[in-house]
């Protein structure tokens, strides 16, 4: 969950509020009131909360991708919507995929990338093509190379783990696992991994590198590009299957 905050105005909007509780104490704490509730997908874990939230504050609005069956959903957004934050502006982005109308949204130097675009990782497949997700990572990665990734999960080690299987000699993925490994991971007591940035997935991420000559070897040079999408996730899920025998 995050909390976004305008701070001339004091509104904040939460992007997928799963603990209402949790996410309005964070809110009291700074003195922030609830504007709006932006859900990335409809998946429990991110819109779970919704309903309860909502009850509790029927005046906000809460927004969700088109088509996706968000759970309180108010108001459906499409690719390139505005969203009033008191004085911030929120951009929609439409990246389907993991679910059929999942979202992203970017403000002020930050994009919150739900499970699309994850610390060296992309979210399964569940809903959509390989095409969808290439589209999808084009998206964010078009956004100014220092823009911060806020993702929906903390996968950093493993994924990071694969990637250096797929590209062995890349020394910024090594780096960045072990950062990860050490003192970034919450799951090794750090203060966690993220955010990324654009420019950070652009060195470290196997499906944002996929016309890197590493990453168009390890699937066996095909030139089209949702192709070597589609071979880099059946690598990374024969790759995670293969660490559970």
């Amino acid at each position: 969950m995050y909390l976004v905050i305008d701070l001339a105005s004091n509104l904040a909007g939460v992007v997928d509020p799963v603990d209402p509780a949790a996410i309005c104490a964070a809110a009291a704490a700074v003195g922030a009131t609830i504007d709006c509730v932006l859900t990335t997908h409809s998946h429990w874990d991110h819109a779970g909360g919704n309903v309860e939230l909502l009850a509790a504050r029927p005046s906000i609005r809460c927004y969700g991708g088109r088509g996706d069956g968000v759970a309180g959903c108010t108001d459906e957004v499409d690719d390139g919507r505005e969203i009033a934050l008191g004085a911030s502006t929120i951009r929609v982005l439409s990246t389907p995929c993991h679910t059929p109308g999942h979202v992203c949204y970017a403000v002020g130097g930050n994009v919150f990338t739900g499970d699309t675009m994850f610390v060296s990782g992309a979210g399964n497949f569940n809903a959509g093509t390989p095409a969808q997700m290439a589209a999808a990572f084009e998206k964010i990665l078009a956004l100014p190379d220092a823009t911060k990734i806020w993702c929906g999960h903390e996968y950093t080690c493993k994924n990071c783990r694969f990637a250096l299987y797929a590209e062995p000699d890349n020394a910024d993925v090594r780096a960045r696992l072990a950062w990860a490994e050490s003192a970034g991971s919450l799951h090794a007591g750090g203060s966690g991994t993220v955010p990324s940035t654009v420019a950070d997935e652009k060195r470290c991420n196997p499906f944002a590198r996929l016309d890197a000559a590493a990453i168009v070897t390890f699937v066996g040079g095909f030139a089209d590009r949702a192709e070597r999408m589609r071979l880099v996730r059946k690598a990374k899920d024969d790759w995670g299957r293969g660490l559970r025998r």
